[in-house]
């Protein structure tokens, strides 16, 4: 996600980094990264459903058991769900990332000498992450009921009418079970993203000089 996204950004958008995009922008190349990801960790998704519900240790704690077991007609069982997972986070994520970061300044002040950066970027992007948190939440539960139901019960139903289904039967309130520990999750994973990010450009850009060098 993180080292895609900027190149999909300078396709779409005259070569621009997304710092020097607009928010919309930002949400449409974050969009498109979603679907490659996606896509690549479908069989991830797909073997954690049947391996944290195997009670009888058909897959012998194997993901590679668990995945060559499921029929290639079920592999992305739950795709929409997941999609929508990744492409809301993502979208809010970069979307809001600068915003936080003047939000961060304008209580931190402009100077990021001692470490303040560093600090900075911890800050902006937990909060990033956590609003990404709130926007996919949602969806991530609806998607968690039906892969198990898909997967596990042999259930067919789909994203949509799975939700209706829990808005129907526990309120609203029911698709943000578990948010705490998601936010905490997400927010700590896009904190870590803004504190490594530029350090790993960098790095990777100071290479880059030394080779045509």
């Amino acid at each position: 996600k993180f080292g895609l996204y900027p190149q999909i950004h300078a396709r779409l958008f005259d070569n621009k980094e997304p710092k020097d995009g607009t928010a919309g922008t930002r949400i449409a190349a974050a969009a498109l990264t979603s679907i490659p990801e996606v896509l690549l960790i479908m069989p991830l998704e797909v073997s954690k459903v049947l391996l944290t519900t195997d009670v009888t240790n058909k897959y012998s704690n194997s993901m590679i058991r668990a995945i060559k077991a499921t029929p290639l007609t079920k592999q992305l069982t739950g795709y929409v769900g997941v999609q929508y997972r990744q492409m809301s986070w993502g979208c809010a994520y970069f979307a809001t990332i600068g915003p936080w970061r003047d939000a961060v300044n304008s209580l931190m002040g402009e100077d990021e000498a001692n470490g303040k950066k560093m600090v900075k970027n911890l800050l902006s992007g937990f909060a990033a992450g956590v609003t990404g948190a709130c926007l996919n939440t949602p969806g991530d539960t609806i998607r968690s009921v039906v892969m198990k139901q898909n997967l596990v019960n042999g259930v067919q139903t789909n994203f949509m009418a799975t939700g209706r289904s829990i808005i129907k039967e526990k309120g609203v309130g029911s698709l943000y079970s578990g948010f705490g520990a998601k936010a905490a999750h997400l927010g700590g994973g896009g904190a870590l993203m803004a504190l490594l990010g530029p350090i790993c450009k960098e790095a990777l850009e100071k290479r880059q000089t030394k080779k045509k060098e």
